[in-house]
């Protein structure tokens, strides 16, 4: 018998190319989340609740206005900042990370059997069958999405964003 149970994985091990690019873009974006706050903190503004947004722009344009009539620079020379775009700059990035969340939380949904088989393709049924009924009873319910690869060169190249029991990792 050549079908063999990997394991039991999450979403993400199951496509772990992906999970590192999520993580890879989170990480992106808290870094310029973290700049943009820094120049918010910079110039005495914060991001708004949006319960206080309204007052919150008020006190920031005063405060703005202030500055500017005292003759202080809020900017070094030929260099304009616009409160308003980066609060919309850290609105964004904070929708775009709520996403990132997301997708990171699904990809930790745990209880994904990976099997895989490697053979004659006419004794594939009867094979996987007999490891699916290892973990599911019959009578249970399943989903399933096969992968099939004719080529060695094709399960290679699957190898590379799949988890096709080359690793557990």
């Amino acid at each position: 018998m050549t079908a063999e149970l990997i394991g039991q994985v999450s979403v993400g091990a199951c496509v772990p190319t992906t999970a590192a690019l999520v993580a890879q873009v989170a990480a992106e974006l808290n870094g310029k989340l973290q700049g943009l706050l820094s120049v918010s903190a910079a110039l005495s503004i914060q991001p708004p609740a949006l319960s206080l947004q309204v007052q919150g722009a008020i006190t920031a344009l005063a405060q703005l206005e202030a500055m500017v009539s005292a003759g202080l620079t809020v900017s070094p020379p030929g260099v304009t900042l616009n409160i308003t775009a980066v609060a919309g700059l850290i609105a964004e990035i904070n929708a775009s990370l709520a996403a990132l969340l997301a997708i990171t939380l699904a990809l930790g949904t745990a209880g994904v059997y990976v099997f895989k088989q490697s053979g004659d393709a006419r004794l594939y049924g009867t094979e996987m069958q007999a490891k699916v009924s290892e973990v599911a009873p019959p009578g249970n319910v399943v989903q399933s999405v096969t992968f099939l690869a004719t080529e060695p060169a094709v399960f290679a190249a699957l190898a590379k964003v799949l988890l096709t029991g080359r690793s557990l990792e």
